[in-house]
């Protein structure tokens, strides 16, 4: 019962953001909540925060919030300024929708004095004289809803998390670990969705792993031994290494301490004894680490939030035969905090890459995180939300992407490990007029062999000639030095620009060909063949003016005849021509390639 979607529309800075919860397969992939502070990050997980709490109450007496009270605020403060009401939705995969409205005043006086509703179903649910309504329909759902709440994980951690360093005080240094206290109740989980503080639930719950795994999973060999020959054969048992759940959750627990670690070789878990309850990391069966205390308050908090998950599961009813059975939703608020660069770029990734059926959502600041992110799963493995507005940009595109660049290279320490990852990461930018221009060329190039061009670039709509200007005069010196990588302005042959050079910003202009009978936009590129075979099939699509005399002032000028492509058929056109195109119909497009691939490698 993964999430679905979630919509949020005027709450705090966000207007309206829909998202769709991607899947490759049955796998969930990671979502990855980008934006400055201030953009409602936080807000939206909230959402799905209390989602997962309300859901928690139908199965679950210990849930965090009292039942019939939510985890987030119901207030009409909440409203964004300038907007009359709210609204909110999450919905899972099993059908299961939360949703909340709130007005900013009643509802006789919004209907009365503002003359309209707002298109929702939720509206029915708010009373007269009320302002707000929340609904939830878990009870259509119920087996589905216990079933994911009792054999999955289901974690929040919060952006105050936080666990107290070994060197604070005495106490913390030497405190003991115990066994853990499970209360077995019927209605009783023993788990919060909301984690903290968790290491000494984690310590006591790795302690009652290593017992189980060495009390009861220990196998034995029997050995026969030679004997006289006029005895009975002697058998003797032999240890034969550990076989069970717990053994396999041992593993697991290894595998994230060697990600967190970065060691390969041969390490374990250990416990002390009665007097001095600690458990140690062992290395070649030495002891390497004595004491979780002493790793630094980084590999703290990154050993805390994946053996939380692991804890988490394993106190459910789900069955682990390796890692990656482990299923469930997980949300981390500023995943990146107090981790060093070597942490977000490279441990965190692994992490969360050894959980393939982990539903994560993830806010960050860290271009370096989501650089490993891409290096890890790919670029098409995870998606990057950029708030507030809930587009879905690159690893650089979002955007505190040039901030952080500027901050961090004004730091010594960091400038080149900083540099080497931007430029190794950073695709130059190719912003065209239109999208109907980008469709036009992932198309010709299939048809030309260019596809290793584009595959070097990031096409973009620049959304007319008009902003291209606004581009060109953004990224003027010199702000233009400092860009990831070289950004392209490709302009069509009609707009009379000349072809300028900026620092790394590149304004281009597509040749015309002259005889061609369309003269305006990119449709120039396409052949006489090409137009005549498009009005003979569709006429509709090509605009044509005959040729004509004009007489100014006693002077005769002939105008010659035209033909356009009428502008409320640019995307019909483009369709009818994606679809039935041939090479010849592309081959004057050859010289948008060179330019392209000339600027780049210049």
């Amino acid at each position: 019962m993964y999430f679905k979607s979630l919509e949020i529309e005027n709450v705090g800075p966000i207007d309206h953001i829909q998202i769709e919860f991607p899947k490759e397969g049955n796998r969930p992939k990671p979502v990855i909540i980008v934006g400055e502070n201030g953009t409602g990050k936080s807000i939206l997980l909230s959402h799905l925060v209390n989602s997962l709490i309300v859901g928690k109450q139908q199965v679950f007496e210990d849930s965090e919030v009292e039942t019939g009270k939510t985890y987030k605020y119901r207030s009409p403060s909440y409203i964004k300024s300038g907007a009359k009401y709210s609204y909110s939705s999450v919905e899972f995969e099993s059908g299961v929708k939360i949703q909340e409205c709130q007005l900013s005043m009643i509802k006789s006086d919004f209907e009365s004095t503002l003359g309209y509703t707002p298109a929702r179903a939720i509206w029915s649910n708010i009373q007269e004289n009320g302002t707000s309504a929340f609904t939830a329909n878990f009870d259509i759902k119920k087996e589905e809803t216990a079933n994911f709440h009792e054999n999955n994980c289901c974690l929040y951690f919060p952006v105050n998390r936080f666990e107290e360093p070994a060197w604070l005080n005495i106490h913390n240094l030497t405190s003991k670990t115990t066994y853990s206290e499970l209360k077995h109740i019927s209605k009783y989980s023993n788990r919060n969705i909301i984690t903290i503080s968790p290491l000494k639930d984690n310590k006591n719950w790795l302690l009652d792993l290593i017992f189980d795994r060495q009390a009861f999973e220990i196998q034995t060999k029997n050995i026969p031994l030679s004997t006289a020959p006029d005895q009975a054969p002697i058998t003797l048992p032999f240890f034969a290494g550990y076989s069970g759940q717990s053994t396999r959750i041992f593993e697991a627990v290894l595998k994230i301490l060697k990600v967190i670690l970065r060691e390969s070789g041969n390490i374990r878990l250990g416990a002390g004894t009665r007097k001095n309850r600690q458990i140690s990391v062992m290395k070649d069966e030495q002891i390497w680490v004595p004491n979780l205390f002493q790793l630094s308050t980084g590999e703290i908090q990154l050993l805390n939030m994946f053996l939380s998950i692991v804890r988490d599961y394993d106190l459910s009813g789900g069955q682990i035969s390796d890692i990656s059975d482990i299923k469930g939703i997980v949300i981390i608020d500023e995943i990146d905090s107090h981790l060093h660069t070597s942490h977000q770029k490279e441990v965190l990734p692994e992490l969360i890459a050894s959980f393939p059926n982990i539903q994560f959502v993830i806010t960050t600041h860290s271009p370096l995180f989501l650089m490993g992110m891409e290096d890890k799963l790919g670029e098409d493995n995870f998606i990057i939300i950029n708030m507030p507005t809930g587009e879905q940009v690159s690893a650089v595109d979002f955007s505190e992407f040039n901030a952080a660049y500027e901050a961090f290279k004004e730091t010594t320490r960091h400038r080149e490990e900083i540099q080497i990852e931007i430029k190794r990461h950073s695709k130059p930018i190719v912003f065209v007029e239109g999208d109907y221009d980008i469709r036009y060329l992932i198309k010709a190039a299939k048809f030309l062999n260019k596809n290793d061009i584009l595959e070097k670039v990031q096409l973009k709509d620049g959304d007319g000639f008009g902003n291209l200007d606004k581009i060109w005069k953004a990224y003027d010196n010199p702000i233009s030095k400092v860009v990831p990588n070289k950004i392209v302005l490709l302009y069509d042959c009609d707009t009379k620009k000349q072809d300028t050079t900026k620092g790394l910003v590149y304004k281009r202009v597509i040749p015309s060909i002259s005889d061609n009978p369309i003269s305006i936009g990119i449709e120039n590129l396409f052949p006489p063949e090409t137009i005549q075979k498009i009005e003979d099939q569709c006429p509709w699509f090509i605009d044509t003016q005959a040729q004509s005399e004009m007489r100014i002032r006693g002077n005769i000028t002939t105008i010659p005849a035209a033909k356009s492509v009428n502008k409320d058929e640019k995307g019909n056109l483009c369709n009818w021509l994606c679809e039935n195109g041939t090479i010849n119909d592309f081959t004057m497009f050859e010289s948008v390639f060179r330019l392209i691939e000339d600027a780049i490698t210049d």
